[in-house]
């Protein structure tokens, strides 16, 4: 099953250590309870449609001075009724260590587990502009198709590129952004020409 989501990627090394610590007691809960695509959607909309449209929520959450108790009462009030046991506890524990206002890259490291688990790829598309809905899917579609995977696919705009798209698969970059095209075509001649330079000197060592 694909996927598409719009999240921010980037975060220190702390918060990257932090999120894989929690993603996998927060995973390893679900799957105890046979629950896992339930809490992993459950955490994304808590990140994405709550916390990240609801910044009065969020400032509270991360409100040093607000004991943790409170913090507790809150996930209860907010969260008790309508998540899952298994995420609401987990939340709890995340509260109690003040690790609430890392959830964002908790959630990053949670998606990032559960693809892998499930043999999903994760590709990060990044757009000057806002891409819409049909633009995405077949996107999402003609990657598919070209990888022969499951694709789980990360939204990003940085008006910085100038146009186009950025693509990362895993490590590798496929950069299309304006900048890039002409980069890449002063490096591909180069290369060509470098590469002809070579099989003539070879051809004359031989």
């Amino acid at each position: 099953m694909s996927e598409t989501i719009a999240i921010e990627t980037v975060f220190d090394d702390e918060s990257l250590h932090v999120g894989q610590v929690y993603a996998k007691a927060i995973l390893a809960a679900a799957e105890a309870e046979g629950k896992v695509d339930v809490v992993v959607e459950q955490l994304k909309s808590l990140v994405l449609d709550v916390l990240a449209k609801q910044p009065t929520l969020a400032a509270v959450f991360a409100d040093p001075k607000r004991s943790v108790e409170d913090k507790i009462n809150l996930i209860d009030r907010a969260f008790g009724r309508v998540a899952d046991p298994s995420l609401v506890k987990s939340l709890k524990i995340v509260a109690r260590r003040r690790r609430l206002p890392m959830l964002p890259s908790i959630l990053q490291a949670v998606l990032k587990m559960r693809d892998q688990v499930q043999g999903r790829l994760q590709v990060l598309v990044t757009s000057a502009t806002p891409l819409d809905g049909n633009a995405v899917n077949g996107l999402r579609d003609r990657l598919a198709q070209l990888l022969k995977a499951d694709i789980s696919l990360t939204t990003k705009e940085d008006p910085s590129i100038l146009g186009g798209l950025v693509v990362r698969v895993g490590d590798t970059v496929f950069d299309g952004s304006v900048d890039n095209q002409l980069e890449q075509m002063r490096k591909t001649t180069k290369l060509n020409a470098e590469q002809s330079m070579r099989e003539k000197l070879s051809s004359l060592i031989a």
